[in-house]
């Protein structure tokens, strides 16, 4: 009953987020967009800090030596959709924006033991944005829109191994394979209007992906004691020349609304080149507490700390467009940002059925803050996007398998101060992740014949 209900819901949720894509940042109209960090409701309650994170009942595509740690022998989907409310301020002026999307969808398999593979889909660039503005020229109103959509997606096949299963200590690699794929859409308009007709011109670019990537994960777990649990982690995407087209539009129009008025002054499709997609590394930390029962007492609670820090840094300023029709660099500069994130259990047993333990005491409370250095500068300044999440998780418990629901929420504001160039965007956002695991009696009970 309870994997049907997840299963409808997810079904729900994911339609509803394709259909109300729609703006997500003016900046994400350099490069192949916003490549700012796209996680789901378990990692963005903790402030986005991914990469120690690893748990038998989540899953983690951020680190692929993470797949191997999952709930042993049973498979575990999961998916996430996210919406978000913005507020763009420049000079005084307000304009706001909203946008949903799928955060991403994923199947990982633990297998003898010490091994999992994993298929996945997650977003790496998002672009949407749509600006307006006029001027005056001879007496004449002119107008210019500037509008992008689209996305890169990462199809991800993964592996991992743990090399070290001690008692104290464990040691799991992995490798996630990838192919990127998609398109940013990039439009110009201007234009006038003379007796509700209008006249201009329209000038329509588009890059599309297709080509292969892989990033390598590292888990370091260290237990002194029973009670105590240090992961250190890393992750590391090498810089890698992905091969793209491109597409070139340029019409003159005399009425935008019949195309036989149409000129065409351009239009080349299918260019062929590359784009230099950077390095990004990934360091990670986690320090777990586990205190264990008071002998003394019958009814105490098996309760969790965890603290988990990131640092990542990616060289975006080798960020480089190449086709023939000429280069384009300079778009982005290097990046950096810094995560946290602590969880809090009162009761880390999902599955104990202990009278004294109730349902809130079986849920994960989370809370998380963050500082990014983002890639996109104006007038010689970065901008900085900062801000704080809270999540919970929830855990349903079905035929002894643990699946659960995360929630989180964001607040957050990219840009401290505004100028004449500067846009300054408010935002907050909510994020809802399920992860399934299907029930032991049906996927992996045997039947013994007499």
């Amino acid at each position: 009953m309870y994997r049907s209900l997840l299963v409808t819901l997810f079904l729900v949720i994911s339609g509803n987020a394709l259909v109300q894509i729609s703006t997500n940042s003016p900046y994400s109209s350099r490069g192949i967009g916003d490549v700012g960090f796209y996680g789901n409701a378990y990692i963005s309650g903790l402030g986005g800090a991914a990469t120690a994170l690893a748990d038998s009942s989540q899953t983690n595509l951020h680190n692929p030596s993470t797949y191997s740690l999952t709930a042993k022998q049973l498979p575990l989907f999961s998916i996430g959709v996210n919406h978000f409310e913005k507020t763009f301020s420049n000079n005084g002026m307000e304009s706001k924006g909203r946008f949903s999307s799928i955060t991403h969808m994923s199947l990982v398999v633990p297998f003898a033991n010490r091994f999992g593979l994993a298929a996945g889909l997650k977003p790496l660039s998002r672009a949407g944005y749509e600006i307006n503005d006029g001027e005056l020229v001879q007496g004449d109103s002119i107008f210019y829109t500037y509008s992008g959509s689209g996305d890169i997606q990462e199809l991800l096949i993964g592996f991992s191994g743990n090399i070290i299963d001690g008692r104290k200590q464990s040691l799991s690699v992995g490798v996630n394979g990838k192919y990127y794929f998609g398109r940013i859409n990039n439009d110009r308009k201007a234009f006038k209007i003379a007796n509700t007709i209008e006249t201009g011109g329209l000038d329509e670019q588009s890059i599309r992906a297709r080509d292969f990537g892989f990033e390598l994960g590292l888990n370091y777990d260290y237990r002194p004691t029973l009670a105590h649990s240090i992961r250190l982690a890393g992750v590391y995407r090498p810089g890698n020349t992905m091969r793209f087209e491109k597409a070139h539009t340029r019409i003159h129009y005399g009425n935008y609304y019949t195309q036989g008025t149409y000129d065409t002054l351009l239009n080349v499709q299918g260019v062929s080149g590359e784009v230099y997609l950077p390095s990004k590394t990934s360091l990670g930390l986690t320090y777990t507490f586990t205190p264990h029962n008071d002998s003394s007492s019958s009814n105490s609670k098996l309760r969790s700390y965890m603290l988990t820090l990131e640092y990542t840094m990616e060289d975006w300023s080798n960020y480089e467009e190449n086709f023939d029709l000429g280069a384009i660099s300079g778009q982005y500069i290097n990046s950096n940002s810094l995560r946290m994130g602590f969880e809090f259990k009162p009761h880390r047993s999902a599955v104990d059925r202990s009278a004294y333990i109730g349902f809130m005491d079986k849920m994960s409370y989370r809370v998380g803050a963050y500082l990014v250095n983002t890639p996109y500068e104006v007038n010689g300044e970065q901008l900085i996007d900062q801000g704080l999440t809270a999540g919970l998780g929830i855990p349903i418990v079905m035929n002894r398998a643990v699946s659960t629901v995360s929630i989180s929420g964001t607040y957050g504001v990219m840009g401290k101060t505004e100028g004449p160039s500067i846009i300054k965007e408010n935002y907050f956002g909510f994020n809802l992740g399920i992860n399934i695991a299907p029930g032991y009696d049906r996927w992996f009970r045997k039947y013994k014949l007499d």
